[in-house]
């Protein structure tokens, strides 16, 4: 078993905790009219360094594990074919790429926002949007069609 398919796996859970730790907290304070306070910060600021140390441990897992060599060779087209290969050699990467950007775009909105509901709502928007595609691109257990054993990454 690799150590650091591991580590992704679960690293997930630091990743879905904030998430759900900043979505609140947004929620809460688009609710309550609340001011954007330091756990506010903290919470979106935590979402993103979970968002970063999975990013890193997958990217190396592409070029260690093998799914960038994928790519070479003219076998892209049968990979392609492959339900289970292209999800990990394409999908899960461009989906979890898009979320990783979307959070830190988000970061950077938010800090720049004028008013503490503005701060709230784009909190909102942005990590929602990169929540969903996480969830949509998380090889999960009861995603049995992606051809891995599910007793180790849950």
């Amino acid at each position: 078993m690799n150590v650091l398919l591991v580590i992704h796996s679960w690293l997930r859970w630091a990743v879905i905790i904030t998430a759900v730790w900043t979505l609140l907290r947004a929620i809460a304070g688009l609710s309550g009219n609340k001011a954007y306070a330091a756990g506010d910060n903290k919470s979106s600021l935590s979402f993103m360094i979970s968002m970063d140390l999975q990013f890193l441990t997958g990217i190396l897992l592409y070029f260690i594990g093998g799914w960038a060599e994928n790519w070479s060779g003219g076998q892209i087209g049968a990979v392609m074919q492959n339900a289970p290969q292209r999800f990990f050699t394409v999908e899960h990467e461009v989906m979890m790429i898009l979320a990783w950007i979307i959070v830190h775009i988000g970061r950077t909105v938010v800090k720049r926002a004028n008013t503490d509901r503005t701060k709230h709502s784009k909190s909102l928007v942005y990590f929602l949007v990169a929540f969903i595609l996480i969830l949509i691109a998380t090889p999960w257990p009861f995603r049995a069609g992606l051809g891995f054993h599910s007793w180790f990454r849950f």
